[in-house]
């Protein structure tokens, strides 16, 4: 900061008064030189205080910029970490709960294939038990009729012999193809039940597939979507972070640009305050030397 020389105002008065000016005029323009020199002093102290403070703000606004700076790229920080941790959560629990209804959907099905192969089992065991009930049912009364017929044959021998064998050829012929016609009933019953089982189980089993085909893709869609969205999510942040570069940049900028600004107007207003001074000390020193010549 400048500091002023001690002023001798009443070896200055006296100059003057020798010099050929009245008491008066010495002392009005001792008076004045005394201003001129107060004013450039406050001038220049005022500019020295402008300067600091000046040099004070632009530190500050650095400061706070670069806080601003940092401060926002860690909250973008922690939003991408952050977004990026619930998506990988999201994918994991929707993988989780896909391989769980994959594996509830076969179990299911093979849990249905299974009740069906029993319940057809049963059937054939019950429909081949109820057949060869009724074969042994028809066999002991075919027996039994046998039987009798023999014992009324043998019983009747005396009286006719030759019509007595011509009946048990007849019953003989008439009894086997009951028999042969029971069984291929009997077989054909049971050719027609399991092409039946076997017709509900290719249909049982072509449905579950038909619909673990479809869960399949909804599950195959389902990823993708969330694949495309945590893509576009990515991109978005990307795009948010540049934007936020870009405004710090400009703001930046702005804030040199304002400073320079402020800089060059105290230097220009330096300029305008000692120019002046300049010229009155110049016009001053003038007047004094040719008084004292």
């Amino acid at each position: 900061m400048a500091t002023a020389a001690a002023f001798d105002t009443y070896r200055f008065i006296q100059s003057l008064i020798k010099s050929g000016f009245t008491e008066q005029q010495a002392e009005t323009l001792a008076y004045e030189q005394v201003n001129l020199l107060n004013s450039n002093l406050t001038t220049t102290q005022d500019l020295e205080i402008s300067r600091l403070a000046t040099e004070v703000k632009i530190e500050e606004s650095r400061a706070a910029t670069e806080a601003k700076i940092a401060e926002s790229q860690a909250a973008m920080e922690a939003k991408i970490a952050e977004s990026q941790a619930a998506t990988d959560a999201k994918i994991e629990e929707l993988r989780l709960a896909t391989a769980k209804d994959i594996a509830e959907s076969w179990a299911a099905a093979e849990a249905k294939i299974a009740e069906s192969r029993a319940a057809t089992d049963a059937k054939i065991a019950e429909s081949r038990a109820a057949t060869d009930a009724k074969i042994e049912e028809l066999r002991l009364a075919t027996a039994k009729d046998i039987a009798e017929s023999r014992a009324a044959m043998e019983a009747k021998i005396a009286e006719s012999q030759a019509a007595t064998e011509a009946k048990i050829a007849e019953s003989r012929a008439a009894t086997d193809a009951k028999i042969e016609e029971m069984r291929l009933a009997t077989s054909r019953a049971i050719a027609e039940s399991q092409a039946v089982m076997e017709a509900k189980i290719a249909e049982s089993q072509a449905a579950t597939d038909a619909k673990i085909a479809e869960f399949r893709i909804a599950t195959d869609a389902r990823t993708a979507a969330i694949q495309s969205d945590g893509e576009k999510h990515r991109i978005s942040t990307e795009a948010k972070i540049e934007e936020v570069r870009i405004s710090t940049e400009a703001k930046i900028e702005e804030v040199r640009i304002s400073t320079e600004a402020k800089i060059q107007s105290a230097k220009y207003d330096l300029v305008k305050w000692i120019y002046p001074a300049l010229v009155a000390q110049l016009g001053l020193y003038i007047a004094l030397t040719k008084l004292l010549e």
